[in-house]
């Protein structure tokens, strides 16, 4: 292991406060010590900032914005902030495991002549008691896959194949030359999914088969909330992705994904009703 590689690993966060000191240790505490924990503060109003305060390691550092900037806005912030050759997105209720950056990077150094852009892992889901719930498993096999046919993998299934940004390591210099986080007000909810398929149009893939990243599932959560707009929104960023010419697909293709997306939502609210 190159332990001369500086990882960032982005904390956006807003009011925070029950869970921000789970997340900031299992990130701290990581087999790979060479990294940088940017925490942006979107203007909470309990105790997230002083819990962060209390948490004394010199690779932490916190930024607090003057307002309440939104959610995209601060994670495009974060992301922003980070020096690292390589980041990692974390939101303030989610927990990675102890080797998660180790053997993501690895995984990177192993396939440097490759491009690479991301490398992903599987995920536990949790509850809001720490709970396990299941293992989210790739929909493949571990190893190489080519960045443009992923995206296709993906929109095929109707839904975020690659896992939430706690699941994902990326390439910050190829990062870098997407738009990142910025994304029309109507597909927010895809907001990490458009990042993930802007640098896998630049690079490649790699999947980890094992979890190294834990899932909160929490009925107040703006997932949770987003219930049968899940699929609508996924639904839109296909239309998006065909009217620029962004991947090529065909109009079966694009209808299958479609219906795919209505049932993988109907699995997530049934998921999330019953998880706590």
């Amino acid at each position: 292991m190159n332990s001369h590689i500086l990882v960032s690993v982005c904390i956006p966060c807003f009011n925070a406060e029950k869970t921000i000191e789970k997340t900031i240790l299992s990130v701290l505490n990581q087999t790979y010590s060479n990294i940088e924990v940017i925490i942006c503060d979107n203007k909470s109003t309990d105790h997230t900032v002083q819990i962060i305060h209390s948490i004394s390691d010199s690779r932490l550092k916190l930024y607090k914005n003057e307002t309440n900037i939104g959610i995209v806005l601060n994670f495009q912030k974060s992301l922003s902030y980070a020096t690292g050759q390589y980041v990692k997105m974390l939101c303030a209720d989610d927990i990675i495991s102890l080797d998660c950056i180790e053997k993501q990077l690895n995984a990177f150094i192993k396939n440097k002549d490759k491009n690479i852009s991301i490398v992903v892992s599987e995920k536990e889901v949790i509850n809001e008691n720490n709970k396990k719930l299941f293992v989210k498993r790739f929909p493949g096999k571990e190893g190489f896959y080519d960045g443009e046919s992923s995206i296709k993998m993906c929109l095929i299934r109707g839904t975020n194949i690659f896992g939430e940004p706690g699941c994902v390591l990326v390439d910050n210099e190829i990062a870098k030359k997407t738009s990142g986080f910025i994304i029309e007000d109507e597909l927010t909810y895809v907001v990490d999914l458009n990042f993930y398929c802007q640098l896998l149009k630049k690079g490649n893939l790699i999947v980890l088969k094992e979890p190294l990243f834990s899932f909160r599932i929490i009925n107040t959560s703006g997932t949770a909330r987003f219930k049968w707009k899940q699929a609508r929104i996924f639904n839109k960023l296909i239309d998006k992705y065909h009217k620029e010419n962004f991947i090529k697909t065909t109009f079966m293709y694009r209808s299958f994904g479609k219906s795919m997306s209505w049932i993988m939502c109907l699995a997530r609210n049934l998921i999330f009703k019953f998880a706590n």
